[in-house]
């Protein structure tokens, strides 16, 4: 009796032993599983002495250094494509709305600012960052090509209300920078600044301005 409970007790112990031995093993042998990738892989840094350098003459360096964000034709090299929408009511604050694609990624940052029209530029008062999902991206490049966006002239003659709003409209791809700026905005430009407040997640007077 006492020979056969030995005897399990050191098949038991051996089992065991094995088991560990097999564990520490393979924890060896495994990879070790690759970083999530984030959603700030490819983001936009605000750099006053780039800006200043390369802003186009029609830009104002004041309006990008209040909402801490680059022109859309200063983006990192990890950008492949871009699109943004600048929005200055009279009476409501400033807002900046960027998407763009780094490879098979997408993002988004949209900030308001506290101050109202073109005056003043004040703070940031809100900021909103994510990824998009591939068909939000698809959905606003498929409204850019109905529009006819990049044969679109960056002006037009229209009438200038006193009180209002200013719409700019841009892009980037493939190095090629357009945009679009209208006081009046037609139905293509609203269907634009429409899907991008809308993606913003801030809630804004934007309907109010719209004719």
């Amino acid at each position: 009796m006492k020979r056969r409970s030995l005897f399990f007790l050191t098949a038991i112990v051996s089992f065991v032993f094995g088991i560990a031995s097999a564990s520490i093993w393979i924890s060896k042998r495994s990879p070790t599983p690759p970083p999530i990738t984030s959603s700030t892989d490819c983001t936009t840094v605000y750099d006053a002495a780039i800006v200043n350098t390369r802003i186009k003459d029609n830009d104002d360096p004041q309006f990008f250094a209040a909402f801490q964000e680059p022109p859309l034709y200063v983006m990192p090299d990890c950008v492949d494509e871009a699109y943004g929408l600048e929005w200055v009511p009279s009476f409501d604050g400033p807002v900046l709305v960027r998407i763009w694609r780094s490879q098979n990624r997408y993002f988004m940052v949209a900030k308001e600012l506290d101050s109202k029209g073109w005056s003043k530029f004040g703070k940031i008062r809100e900021t909103n960052t994510r990824a998009l999902t591939p068909f939000e991206w698809r959905s606003f490049t498929d409204l850019l090509l109905w529009d006819s966006f990049w044969k679109m002239p960056s002006t037009i003659n229209e009438p200038s209300p006193n009180d209002g709003a200013a719409w700019l409209v841009n892009g980037l791809r493939a190095k090629e920078y357009h945009w679009v700026r209208r006081r009046v905005p037609d139905d293509r430009i609203t269907g634009l600044s429409n899907y991008l407040i809308r993606l913003s997640g801030l809630a804004t007077a934007h309907e109010l301005y719209l004719p």
